[in-house]
C-alpha cells in the first residue's frame, strides 16, 4: 500500500521564560501507539515518510528547556486516500486495415478493472496521429468501461498507450501498439518522357530510382499504372525489383496520361510517385 509523506513546520516560542530552548519533542497520534521523538533546537520542521493513506493523524510539538517540557502546540491532518488501483491485463489489438495501402488504422485497447479501482478511466497515447494531432487523452464513461478504440494511428508507427483510473489520477499501466507494417516510401526521381510516332500514336516512358527503405524492408517489385485522363480505365503492370524504367506500347495521341509508380514490399504496394504527360501535339506536323 502506498504511503503518504507529510512535513510539519513550527516556529520557536515567542518567549522562553528565561531558559533557552534546547530541543523539541514531537508526538504523533494515529491508530496504534503514539510516536514520540526529540529534535534539536535549530530544527523547525520534520518530515514523516511512512504515514498510512486515508488516515487521521494528530501532531504536537513542545519546546524543551532546562525547566522541562513546555506546553504543546498541535494540529491534525487526514492523509490522502490511496490512489486508484492500476488496471490489469492491459492489451492492444490492431484492427484490420481498410486496405492494403491504408496509411492509418485503429487499435482496440482493453483492460481489467481491479478491486479498489475508481473511474472514469483515462486512456492516453503519445506521438502524432494521421490528422496531425499530438499526444491525446480520452476518458471513458465510467469505471465499468474497460475498452476503447484509438483511431487514426499512423501505419508502421509504434505508440505507447497509458491507462489510469480516477480521471487519470490513479496508478497506471502501459502497453505499446503498432498498426500494420510500414509501407515503403514512393520511388524517387520519377521522370516521364514521350515518343510521338505520328499524329495518331506514341509511347510514354517512365524512369525512377528506388525508394528509401527502413531496416528490414525489401522491394519485391514495382507497380506501374498508366491512366488516360480524365476517367478512362487504367493499365496496371507489375515489374521485377530490378526494374528502373518502363515504356508503354503504342497509345492514342493528343491524350494526357497519369503515370503512377509504386514500390511493392511484403506489406503491399506503397504510395506512388506520380506524373502526367501528353502524347502528341495538335499543332505539330508529323511525317
Amino acid at each position: 500500500m502506498p504511503k503518504e509523506t507529510v512535513t510539519w513546520t513550527w516556529k520557536a516560542p515567542a518567549t522562553d521564560g528565561g531558559s533557552p530552548v534546547t530541543g523539541y519533542r514531537l508526538s504523533t497520534v494515529a491508530p496504534g501507539p503514539t510516536s514520540t521523538l526529540t529534535v534539536s533546537a535549530s530544527t523547525l520542521s520534520h518530515t514523516y515518510t511512512d504515514w498510512a493513506r486515508d488516515t487521521d493523524y494528530s501532531f504536537t510539538v513542545q519546546a524543551i528547556t532546562k525547566a522541562g517540557v513546555g506546553p504543546a502546540a498541535s494540529d491534525s491532518i487526514h492523509t490522502a486516500p490511496a490512489p486508484s488501483a492500476a488496471p490489469t491485463g492491459v492489451s492492444a489489438t490492431p484492427l484490420p486495415l481498410a486496405s492494403a495501402t491504408a496509411r492509418f488504422g485503429s487499435a482496440l485497447i482493453q483492460w481489467t478493472q481491479p478491486a479498489g479501482a475508481l473511474g472514469p478511466w483515462v486512456v492516453s497515447r503519445d506521438g502524432t496521429d494521421s490528422l496531425g494531432i499530438g499526444p491525446q487523452s480520452i476518458s471513458t464513461n465510467g469505471v465499468w468501461d474497460t475498452s476503447i478504440v484509438l483511431n487514426h494511428l499512423i501505419r508502421g508507427r509504434t505508440y505507447t498507450v497509458t491507462v489510469a483510473g480516477n480521471l487519470g489520477q490513479g496508478l497506471s499501466s502501459t502497453v505499446t501498439v503498432r498498426v500494420g507494417p510500414e509501407l515503403a516510401t514512393p520511388p524517387r526521381n520519377l521522370v516521364l518522357t514521350r515518343d510521338d510516332k505520328d499524329f495518331f500514336t506514341g509511347t510514354v516512358s517512365a524512369a525512377w530510382a528506388p525508394p528509401v527503405l527502413t531496416p528490414g524492408q525489401k522491394v519485391l517489385g514495382y507497380q506501374v499504372t498508366v491512366q488516360p485522363l480524365p476517367h478512362a480505365t487504367p493499365t496496371v503492370v507489375v515489374l521485377p525489383a530490378s526494374a528502373r524504367s518502363y515504356t508503354t506500347g503504342d497509345m492514342g495521341s493528343t491524350i494526357t496520361y497519369l503515370v503512377s509508380v509504386s514500390a511493392v514490399t511484403a506489406s503491399g504496394a506503397g504510395p506512388a510517385a506520380q506524373g502526367a504527360i501528353q502524347i502528341g501535339d495538335t499543332n505539330k506536323l508529323y511525317p
